[in-house]
């Protein structure tokens, strides 16, 4: 009987979510606020899926389910992990400074750890625009822009980019691999996520969407003009260079519940677990490695992952066992993804 009631309590759910999360995508649609993928998971079952608006405008070529977006910094994730790998291979130690692997750097920045890159606490200068203008290596990039910030306290947060490209070329120097083949052995191919990859101006991506801006957040309306996004992506590296689809990081988050790409004991001791103690308002969270830790804004702790690079912009939420999982991508940030997520997440 107990087993009975529980399949029927899984059905309504998932039927209100069917009839739920389809109405609230399509009435950010219509209002002008959303234009992407929306996919909601509750205890291992897809309860809702929907698509709505352009991956090209120029063309009208529509989203699809297979639509592959530019998920911004939600590949600082997938590089946390990268990183977390080379910890239980020994390949590298968090307290160790990235001079120790990466010996060129600025004297004012050789004693900056990996922890510190990884939590934001590096007190590096956030880059300027100019960093996107023109395509850079990960070396380039890290001898150009990797500049401290004397005006910063030490250890204070400052959520940068900046951070995590110094921490991609760590890994590449140690591991003797560029970051996107780095990234596809020891994550993509594990998973099978075939719909995930690094960007690259000078390669044709099957079904990538387009980005277009004009930053409205929500605050706009469906006649308000879009801009498109001209920047090199490819240069945000594991900062935010990575593609993906709803359903790949699905995948990912599958991948870590089951520990197929990190141990238990490192996914408890810094994957879930916050790093520090001091509550970031405007990032929502406590920094753990890989995400953010919310205590505050709803009823029970999740973890959040978001990104934004003009417009594409991105959204993960899941529960800290990782079986409730919502995932938002966009390429316009028409949308303010902080309140349609948390929508979408009371939803079911």
């Amino acid at each position: 009987m107990r087993f009975l009631v529980i399949f029927l309590l899984a059905c309504t759910t998932q039927a209100v979510a069917q009839r739920t999360i389809p109405t609230l995508t399509t009435q950010e649609y219509q209002a002008g606020h959303f234009n992407g993928t929306v996919l909601a998971e509750k205890n291992g079952r897809v309860v809702s899926q929907v698509s709505k608006g352009n991956a090209n405008f120029q063309f009208g070529v529509p989203i699809a389910a297979d639509t592959r977006f530019p998920i911004a910094s939600m590949t600082k994730l997938f590089t946390a992990i990268l990183t977390l790998q080379l910890l239980e291979k020994a390949q590298l130690r968090l307290d160790a400074p990235a001079s120790a692997y990466v010996p060129d750097l600025p004297a004012a920045c050789r004693s900056i750890t990996l922890r510190e890159l990884l939590t934001h606490t590096s007190g590096l200068q956030n880059e300027p625009v100019r960093a996107y203008q023109a395509a850079y290596s990960t070396k380039e990039f890290v001898q150009r822009f990797v500049v401290k910030d004397s005006t910063q306290k030490p250890s204070a947060f400052n959520y940068n980019n900046v951070d995590y490209i110094l921490l991609t070329h760590v890994l590449e120097t140690v591991t003797k691999k560029p970051f996107a083949a780095l990234v596809q052995a020891q994550i993509l191919s594990p998973l099978q996520m075939r719909d995930t990859g690094v960007l690259s101006e000078s390669r044709v991506i099957p079904r990538l969407a387009y980005g277009y801006h004009n930053y409205t957040f929500g605050k706009g309306s469906a006649k308000d003009t879009l801009r498109n996004d001209r920047r090199y992506v490819s240069n945000y590296a594991g900062a935010g260079a990575l593609y993906s689809t709803a359903t790949d990081l699905l995948k990912l988050v599958h991948g870590v519940k089951a520990h197929t790409l990190l141990s238990a004991a490192t996914t408890e001791a810094y994957l879930l677990k916050p790093q520090q103690g001091t509550f970031i308002d405007y990032a929502r969270g406590y920094s753990t490695i890989g995400f953010f830790y919310n205590d505050k804004s709803m009823a029970a702790p999740i973890l959040e992952r978001r990104g934004s690079i003009d417009g594409f912009n991105s959204v993960l939420l899941t529960t800290p066992d990782f079986t409730k999982v919502v995932i938002i991508l966009t390429n316009t940030d028409q949308a303010d993804l902080e309140t349609f997520g948390d929508k979408i997440y009371h939803a079911f």
